[in-house]
């Protein structure tokens, strides 16, 4: 399939796919869709997107987006863990989305196999760092609670949700490796991805606190903050993911000062998720890349106005309201006095359930004890599991220790790649994995598909997209 490129339209289009305003069209469709439940419009309309992308664009790059922007527009209503009826139930359209999905896919098998730039054997020679260790991970996925009884009860659930975990791990990473050309791609794609999904969160989390009254009495109820892709936590989580993205764009003269309010916002509504351990890492990997721009940008150390703003304006708004802040949040800290007792036993009773069945785990689904869960939905739960909380305990609970080493070698291989000829935009990437990594360890932020998408499309970026002599 070869298209001429010289015409007025095909610029036109290449020139917007790559651009920061094709970002901001997919950021404006996914907070109208979250905030005012407008999902039977807007998914249509990405659709369309992406099979004129599939069919018409340069490469597939643009897609990246699509798929997290995609992943945080559900709304609160629609949210399938409450919502039995949502309208991605099959009673409420889910055939109508699967159709349009199957044509999607069938629009893409089509361009990988007819491009004449990256498609046919190109695409399937593509060199793909990560594969070995993803498709290791995804074996012992399929086969965990092999032999622990679970496979009577709980063997296709467990099949199907084993899918889905290698499908967000390894999906996109192995669709961008092979489909982009990577020396045409714009160089800080990624971070201003980042940019773009950090804002939608803002706006997202801004129409959850005026139409879920967040607040009352001057309190904030976390309980209440609830969208339809996830709570509190889930928001959280992507918010630290997203912080050190923009300090990526502080050496980039005029921009500098927007990339470092902007994670400063980003900061902000991480907050004001009242995600505990989210907050705990996010702050963390946000005090290290802004030393890290500080250090390595003397532009950025010329902005003093913006530093001096961003460092003594909370604390001086602190210190003027201090009593209604610390009543502000006073929930958030009340929820956190029981909280490492019930992970410890969580941990506890997964290490009970690997040292029953050592080699292949008994399945995603707990063998002989009750997980919270916060899905009030039978035909939700019936697919996704309840968690251990924690990846290291997930993956010997569920998988044994086949699962444990298979996960350990997929970390090697990651911790290499970013090593491999370390640059700006592989340290601030790296920073969103780490966040990822360490919120991990005290949540289950690894096995939900959101933050591990971009984690998927982040490790593309970072073997094709971030060679040695970038710059920032």
């Amino acid at each position: 399939m070869a298209l001429d490129r010289s015409r007025p339209l095909m610029q036109w289009m290449d020139r917007f796919l790559y651009s920061p305003g094709y970002l901001l069209l997919l950021g404006v469709l996914t907070v109208l869709s979250n905030v005012f439940a407008l999902e039977v419009y807007i998914y249509p309309l990405f659709i369309l997107i992406a099979a004129c992308i599939f069919l018409f664009g340069k490469d597939l790059l643009p897609v990246f987006p699509m798929f997290v922007c995609g992943y945080i527009s559900p709304s609160r209503g629609n949210n399938p863990g409450v919502n039995p009826e949502s309208v991605f139930s099959l009673s409420g359209g889910g055939i109508y989305w699967a159709v349009l999905l199957a044509i999607l896919a069938v629009l893409l098998v089509y361009r990988l196999i007819t491009d004449p730039v990256f498609g046919g054997k190109k695409f399937l020679q593509k060199g793909r760092t990560l594969l070995p260790g993803m498709a290791l991970l995804g074996i012992t996925y399929v086969i965990s609670g092999l032999c622990s009884g679970q496979w009577d009860s709980h063997g296709w659930q467990n099949l199907l949700f084993a899918f889905v975990q290698f499908a967000a791990i390894a999906g996109l990473y192995y669709l961008l490796c092979g489909a982009v050309i990577w020396e045409d791609a714009p160089k800080a794609y990624l971070f201003w991805t980042g940019l773009c999904i950090g804002y939608v969160l803002l706006a997202e989390l801004v129409g959850i606190y005026i139409f879920a009254n967040v607040i009352e009495e001057g309190m904030i109820f976390r309980a209440r903050i609830v969208t339809g892709w996830g709570h509190y936590n889930n928001i959280g989580a992507m918010f630290a993911m997203m912080i050190p993205l923009p300090f990526f764009l502080t050496g980039k003269g005029k921009y500098a000062w927007f990339a470092y309010v902007s994670a400063f916002l980003f900061c902000l509504g991480l907050l004001f998720t009242c995600s505990r351990g989210s907050i705990l890492f996010g702050f963390a990997i946000y005090l290290v890349a802004y030393i890290f721009s500080v250090c390595r940008n003397r532009h950025a150390r010329s902005l003093i106005w913006i530093h001096l703003l961003l460092n003594a304006g909370p604390v001086l708004v602190f210190l003027l309201f201090r009593v209604q802040i610390l009543r502000l949040f006073a929930d958030m800290f009340h929820a956190g006095i029981n909280s490492p007792v019930i992970r410890f036993d969580t941990y506890w009773e997964g290490l009970k359930q690997f040292w029953k069945f050592p080699v292949f785990g008994g399945s995603f689904f707990p063998v002989d004890v009750e997980l919270f869960e916060w899905s009030t939905s039978e035909s939700f739960t019936a697919l996704f599991p309840p968690r251990w909380h924690n990846t290291w305990v997930q993956t010997l609970a569920s998988g044994g220790i086949l699962c444990f080493a298979a996960y350990v070698l997929h970390r090697v291989q990651t911790v290499k790649l970013f090593l491999k000829e370390p640059n700006n935009g592989k340290i601030f990437a790296g920073l969103a994995v780490l966040a990822l990594l360490l919120m991990s360890l005290i949540d289950c932020h690894f096995f939900n598909i959101g933050p591990v998408l971009f984690y998927s499309g982040a490790l593309a970026f970072v073997e094709y997209g971030m060679q040695k002599h970038e710059k920032i």
